[in-house]
């Protein structure tokens, strides 16, 4: 849990992350959740601050862990079906987009 914690929740701290995210998917607008750069640069110019902005990535980092968390537990997941689940996270987007800008 504290692996979780370290390296999934709180390194949304880092203040230069949002700009990170907003540059990387500038130059990658085709790549999965890539709308998220363009978001982060319009919230960056009406006034947030990379601290809140920081502060939204960690909060909904801690609900996804918690969430995934919860669902491992559900009676419905048998003994090794939560191996390698990741790997099939975008390929669950019902818009069959993965992620990319539009699906949502």
């Amino acid at each position: 849990m504290q692996h979780l914690w370290l390296e999934v929740i709180d390194t949304n701290m880092d203040e230069a992350v949002p700009q990170r995210i907003a540059a990387h998917y500038e130059k990658r607008p085709d790549e999965p959740f890539a709308d998220t750069g363009a978001a982060i640069g319009r919230l960056l110019a009406l006034g947030a601050t990379p601290r809140d902005l920081c502060l939204l990535m960690r909060g909904t980092a801690y609900e996804t862990v918690f969430a995934t968390l919860y669902a491992l537990g559900d009676p419905g997941v048998d003994g090794d079906d939560v191996f390698n689940l990741h790997e099939e996270l975008l390929t669950a987007d019902p818009s069959g987009m993965e992620g990319r800008p539009g699906s949502v």
